[in-house]
């Protein structure tokens, strides 16, 4: 395979549908900021041209992407983990407790009136 073909480089993220339909939702109140003067109206088409342009190039250059997802997900592994490990010990003691309510003679660690 020759190496002189361009690479293709893939996007690391993409924006979700709420998202786009917030920019279009942007991209059609140019016309009402217009009104209220040319100074707001450059700096919010200035703000929408950052934000359809250069956004996603700054998050996957600088890495910040990446590092956010990798946060997100280990704060969602430790969470699952301490779920995890609660509710096995739910089933644990209730499987304990079933073994120990059917039987017909008390076990001797049981309390008094169990």
């Amino acid at each position: 395979m020759p190496d002189d073909l361009p690479t293709i480089r893939h996007r690391q993220f993409e924006y979700s549908p709420l998202l786009h339909g917030v920019y279009r939702g942007m991209l059609w109140t140019v016309i009402p900021v217009a009104l209220l003067g040319w100074e707001i109206l450059v700096g919010y088409v200035s703000l929408l041209l950052f934000l359809g342009f250069g956004l996603r190039p700054l998050l996957e250059l600088t890495g910040l992407y990446r590092l956010l997802s990798h946060s997100m997900v280990v704060i969602q592994e430790k969470t699952d983990e301490k779920f995890l490990k609660k509710r096995a010990e739910e089933i644990d003691r209730k499987t304990r407790d079933e073994k120990y309510r059917k039987r017909r003679l008390k076990h001797p660690d049981l309390p008094k009136h169990w």
